[in-house]
């Protein structure tokens, strides 16, 4: 089946899928897809970046319609979204994980959203889990003041910090959207360039963000859009690990965007940010068997993230390349 494309030949919407290791759910978002009556205007691209599961082999067999590209090897999110991006032909590019389940109508509304609102760049939708709760989605723009408060976990007192102070129900122009389900208008794009893939995981849409919005563009959160996020399906297959490349992406998005005076206060508040976390998780240990393995995985990082933070320059100044996992 081929893309019907509009007046000016090009698809309505380039949907960018990054999979790893996610065969049954990367099946499930592509027939959520595909079951949309306004599928046949989108290009869906499915980037496997390197699985070991059969992913590749079961996009190719059961759906011939999208456009499969295998990574030799795993990129990360930015790496391997960028292969979608530079082939994506759409007006509109959306960036969704492998790990969502988009409702009928979900992303035509994004579409009409961003036809509507030229001076709007980049939108997401309101996404909520498996049982149907909010989810964060959206928040503040980064910087030193929201990470003060999530960083000696502020966040939680004042959770309007981290996902901001009111119902989710409006829409709304937001610091940024989540990269689980991004929709971009092209001209956005090429104004401020596709994902920064010094970035391997994590914080690379937050830092799209940015850019976006230093070029101009508004970002909205859309709730009229729902799409059901089933949440870190691959970063949970290697969390403490994802712990450690996490919070060096931030260190690279503050190198990248702010001063090094800011550079090192957030040192010194991911710092004492480890030690109240592995006295929390510690504690959890103790009183609540079941968490063990996880508490284990999270102090170990923990320990990993206080060393590098203090003694590993090429950690938390990291600028001249990214720690792949």
């Amino acid at each position: 089946m081929g893309v019907e494309v509009m007046a000016d030949g090009v698809p309505e919407l380039s949907i960018c899928i990054l999979s790893w290791n996610t065969e049954a759910l990367t099946r499930d978002c592509l027939a959520s897809l595909f079951a949309d009556p306004r599928s046949a205007s989108w290009q869906v691209i499915v980037v496997d970046n390197d699985s070991a599961d059969g992913s590749a082999a079961m996009v190719a067999a059961e759906f011939g319609a999208a456009e499969l590209i295998c990574s030799p090897r795993n990129l990360g999110f930015a790496g391997g979204n960028n292969l979608a991006l530079n082939r994506a032909r759409g007006r509109y590019l959306l960036l969704l994980n492998s790990d969502t389940r988009v409702l009928p109508g979900a992303l035509g509304h994004l579409v009409d959203h961003l036809e509507a609102n030229p001076a709007v760049g980049a939108v997401g939708p309101r996404l909520v889990n498996g049982s149907g709760q909010l989810e964060l989605s959206c928040g503040r723009a980064p910087g030193l003041v929201p990470e003060i408060f999530h960083k000696l976990l502020l966040h939680r007192v004042f959770p309007f910090f981290r996902f901001g102070g009111w119902h989710h129900e409006e829409t709304r122009d937001v610091g940024w959207v989540t990269g689980a389900c991004l929709m971009v208008r092209r001209q956005a794009i090429d104004a401020a360039g596709v994902l920064d893939d010094g970035i391997f995981m994590c914080f690379e849409d937050l830092e799209w963000c940015m850019r976006l919005r230093a070029c101009g563009w508004h970002i909205e959160y859309v709730p009229g859009s729902q799409v059901v996020h089933l949440g870190k399906q691959s970063i949970s297959q290697r969390m403490g690990a994802m712990l450690v490349v996490s919070q060096q992406s931030l260190y690279y998005l503050f190198q990248k965007h702010f001063s090094r005076a800011h550079l090192h206060a957030l040192r010194l508040l991911t710092a004492v940010e480890m030690v109240l976390r592995s006295v929390l998780w510690g504690a959890l240990w103790i009183v609540r068997p079941g968490t063990r393995a996880e508490a284990g995985n999270r102090l170990a990082a923990y320990r990993v993230i206080i060393r590098r933070t203090i003694a590993d320059r090429s950690y938390w100044a990291p600028r001249d390349g990214a720690v792949v996992p």
